[in-house]
């Protein structure tokens, strides 16, 4: 289940919604800090939630928030002298997560929507590092493997489930899952991280990935003579865009081989860059 779960009722009290001033946008470890009239004060993302602090002395029983279609994603009730509330942004074992784009938070108080505010939910991935895998035992599978950094640059969080590539020589490597079992499961389909919490990419957080499958063992007709190697690598995430970054491998050294699958002892990536045409 993917979007708004329910119909937006709008109740104004006077005619008048009130739109919070100054509360700036949704990001980890920042938040906005609202007019002192203002029912929000705070707004951050907090793992897979969107967490929200209200001014002391409210009379706020609901917290709505709305998604970019205009219809309610996620209700909270907001307990008698409770100041911070949180809601649901995703749950993927469950396979249901917000749309992308801009929300509005409404506070309701006696049945009548008393305050409002936009905020900016998506998340944006950027690999900004991938170099060779050196650890673990020297087989070929992990020696023709690679480390993937990842960070969420945007303003929603999201998660990370697999790592896959294009034109690798390895072509079972080039073949990225798209099922909701997938999306639903990013633990089986990494072999690092091994924790929940690391696949899950708050905005400004980021991760080290290692997938299950090697890009670069290469076949009988290869060899370890400087073969020069383009590829993509691609990390599918369960909100937004996917990741991506174009590369190239430098294959030298000597072979490494063992039951029937090989690469080469020394692997150097290099990251292939747009370049301005202008330059």
């Amino acid at each position: 289940m993917t979007g708004e779960q329910h119909s937006r009722r709008q109740f104004l009290k006077g005619g008048l919604a009130l739109t919070a001033a100054g509360l700036a946008g949704c990001s980890s470890g920042s938040t906005g800090t609202a007019t002192p009239a203002s029912i929000f004060r705070e707004t951050s993302v907090s793992g897979n939630s969107l967490r929200v602090t209200l001014r002391e002395n409210h009379d706020v029983s609901k917290v709505n928030l709305i998604g970019p279609s205009g219809s309610v994603f996620q209700s909270a009730q907001v307990a008698t002298g409770a100041t911070t509330v949180e809601l649901g942004l995703f749950d993927y074992r469950r396979g249901w997560h917000y749309t992308p784009g801009e929300h509005t938070l409404v506070a309701v108080a006696d049945g009548e929507e008393v305050e409002s505010t936009t905020l900016p939910l998506t998340p944006e991935l950027e690999i900004t590092n991938v170099e060779p895998y050196t650890g673990g035992r020297p087989t070929p599978s992990n020696r023709a493997n690679l480390l993937v950094t990842v960070e969420n640059t945007g303003t929603g969080p999201t998660w990370v489930y697999y790592v896959g590539y294009e034109n690798a020589p390895h072509s079972a490597a080039n073949r990225i899952p798209t099922t909701d079992y997938a999306r639903s499961t990013p633990l089986l389909n990494l072999e690092k991280p091994q924790s929940e919490d690391e696949v899950i990419l708050q905005p400004g957080n980021s991760t080290v990935l290692r997938g299950i499958r090697s890009p670069l063992l290469l076949s009988e007709d290869d060899h370890c003579n400087g073969l020069e190697v383009n590829l993509t690598v691609i990390v599918p995430t369960g909100v937004g865009e996917n990741g991506q970054r174009e590369l190239r491998a430098v294959l030298d050294g000597d072979p490494v081989r063992a039951n029937f699958r090989g690469t080469c002892s020394d692997i150097q990536i290099e990251s292939l860059q747009e370049k301005n045409p202008n330059e």
